[in-house]
């Protein structure tokens, strides 16, 4: 149990890392705007992102992690995209599941002052969170602002939300980054069934693998060095889905598909640097869906 507490720490980090180098870029087209991001680094990581000139801090992470860098801004950018549009369609519940270090509800808290948040991660990465937005950033949760406990493998996420005041009849937003690669499908299903319950015009954005890679074929640019570091850290990817399948199964989920970007789109819609070229490349095997009840 420890042990699987400790790693999803490190996760919630490495993830913090990037978004903390992209908000250092020095091109205005790529900077990410996760300004809060620096405060949850420890050691490694800490010194890692304070290596100047940040073209040679980009190199070293792209030597470490080939496309990581890339596709961190490509999904900051378009999650941040899709919760500002939501914000301007009037939701009245935003849930970030498996939040991990996301600070969107501090980031974007006075947009969001007439909608409940609702943060939703296994307890020892939301301690750890909290100790962070205490002590380093002395951010108080305001009245609309709640933490859930829960670990998404053995608790009901609609049961954990009702207990802090969640409600299926208010317009909600999901964000569900990161996570789906870990689940065994019938828990993916699980929680688009969910979503799919919420009041009409509800929706959720979540990023997710194709099925080739979670059945061997590493090829995909950044691949090899992914699937060698899930290895070494016996965690891998458990779902996956192959493009064509995607609208599908979205359907069968009881949702309707609002976009399905791949790395082209991605890549042309947020790695337009300003001299209009596509910024490097992104993880080839990664894909963001967006879907609505």
């Amino acid at each position: 149990m420890r042990n699987k507490k400790n790693k999803a720490i490190k996760s919630a980090e490495s993830v913090a890392a990037l978004r903390a180098s992209a908000h250092q870029d020095t091109d205005r087209e790529i900077k990410c705007k996760d300004y809060l991001a620096k405060h949850f680094l420890k050691n490694r990581y800490k010194l890692l992102t304070s290596i100047k000139p940040h073209s040679l801090q980009k190199k070293i992470l792209e030597k470490i992690a080939p496309g990581s860098y890339n596709y961190i801004v490509t999904r900051t950018k378009h999650f941040d995209e899709i919760l500002l549009n939501e914000i301007a369609n009037n939701i009245e519940q935003l849930v970030i599941l498996g939040a991990g270090y996301d600070t969107r509800g501090i980031r974007f808290q006075k947009a969001l002052r007439n909608a409940s948040i609702f943060e939703v991660d296994i307890h020892s990465t939301q301690s750890q969170k909290k100790n962070v937005l205490n002590k380093k950033i002395s951010f108080t949760p305001p009245q609309n602002y709640t933490f859930v406990s829960l670990d998404f493998t053995k608790d009901d996420l609609r049961e954990s939300l009702e207990k802090h005041g969640f409600s299926i009849t208010q317009k909600t937003l999901f964000l569900w980054e990161g996570v789906s690669y870990y689940l065994p499908e019938k828990d993916v299903k699980k929680t688009l069934n969910f979503v799919s319950l919420c009041k009409k015009g509800s929706s959720i954005v979540f990023d997710y693998s194709i099925k080739s890679f979670v059945l061997g074929d590493h090829s995909t640019y950044g691949g090899k060095k992914l699937a060698k570091w899930l290895k070494k850290i016996k965690e891998p990817f458990l779902f996956g889905l192959a493009p064509e399948e995607t609208a599908n199964f979205i359907k069968e989920c009881n949702l309707k598909l609002l976009s399905d970007l791949g790395p082209e789109e991605l890549s042309n819609q947020y790695l337009i640097n300003s001299k209009g070229k596509i910024e490097g490349n992104t993880l080839g095997h990664a894909r963001m869906v967006h879907a609505s009840s």
